[in-house]
């Protein structure tokens, strides 16, 4: 598929899919220390992502010692103005990034962007689950959608960062539902707890983020899922698009390095990660958090995060999401 059709059909739903490279894999250098950036809060998606992935470098002896750097906001991006600033010819460190942050970039423009650090590697890919308070008014998907379709600004939806995942998939149920997505009530928030405590406060009506985020209180029923937004059903809770709403959306999550460091520093900080990726730590984590392995590396990473961007583009533009 070339890049204008990948557009067009991403654009309609732009879920990512990847499977891992049958490339050869040659032993890395291990290093004595390394440090992984982490444009998040502490606990949330980002933060699982580094936390594991440097446990597995560990475990992997790919790494005496790792270290663990969080800083949050506008969806990564003042983390990456940072990472770029301090770290740009460290060869020994790692940045977590992904989906959420093209979002991000998109939408706010910052002096900062991708272009600015080495892409390394797509780890996993994750789907997100709608739901809203135990006992809610609207507690099924129908409900929801009549709600929104008699008073949009009535539903107000919570999730990650403006621009983000989250809320380019309130922004394309609005679409579907033939509403003016710009009018959309979106209220971003730093971690799914932080969604949790608007939904319990009434402050939202409906919250998005990983199924992780929310299982706990999922399976002590202090929410109820409404829908998944992969295309089939997760977890015993149904898909959007097998309720009528034609949409699906992937958030995938990748780990990036300094654009300082020599080519030869750049293929080691790759071989480490694809290396530490195949550990039973990382097997372990990708089980607990229900991540799906998603494993893309090189210039096929580099290639495919160029049109990802662009489609993260489109969709900002074409749904007029706001901050």
């Amino acid at each position: 598929m070339n890049r204008r059709n990948a557009l067009l059909a991403c654009v309609a739903t732009p879920a990512l899919f990847g499977a891992p490279l049958a490339w050869g894999q040659a032993a890395p250098t291990p290093l004595s220390a390394m440090r992984i950036y982490i444009p998040g809060g502490e606990g949330g998606g980002w933060d699982q992502t580094g936390r594991a992935l440097g446990a597995a470098i560990q475990s992997a002896g790919l790494a005496t010692q790792v270290s663990y750097e969080n800083k949050g906001g506008k969806g990564g991006t003042l983390g990456l103005a940072d990472f770029v600033a301090r770290y740009n010819n460290d060869p020994q460190a790692l940045l977590i990034g992904g989906m959420v942050m093209l979002g991000a970039i998109a939408m706010g423009k910052p002096a900062v962007t991708l272009s600015q650090v080495n892409p390394i590697a797509r780890l996993t890919n994750d789907f997100m689950v709608l739901v809203t308070k135990a006992g809610a008014p609207a507690d099924t998907l129908p409900e929801l959608a009549d709600l929104m379709r008699s008073d949009l600004g009535t539903v107000a939806f919570t999730g990650g960062s403006a621009g983000g995942v989250d809320h380019m998939l309130a922004g394309m149920i609005a679409r579907q539902l033939r509403l003016d997505a710009s009018q959309l009530k979106y209220l971003p928030t730093s971690s799914g707890e932080e969604a949790l405590t608007l939904l319990e406060k009434g402050t939202a009506q409906v919250a998005i983020s990983s199924y992780s985020e929310f299982q706990a209180a999922i399976e002590s029923k202090v929410v109820t899922p409404l829908a998944m937004s992969s295309r089939k059903a997760m977890f015993g809770v149904p898909s959007l698009e097998e309720q009528g709403i034609r949409t699906d959306l992937g958030n995938w999550r990748a780990v990036f390095g300094p654009a300082g460091i020599s080519t030869q520093q750049k293929e080691n900080l790759r071989r480490i990660v694809v290396a530490a990726t195949q550990s039973p730590s990382w097997a372990q984590s990708l089980k607990e958090r229900k991540w799906f392995s998603s494993l893309v590396h090189g210039k096929d990473f580099e290639q495919s995060l160029q049109i990802e961007q662009a489609i993260a583009s489109a969709v900002t533009m074409m749904l007029k999401l706001k901050a």
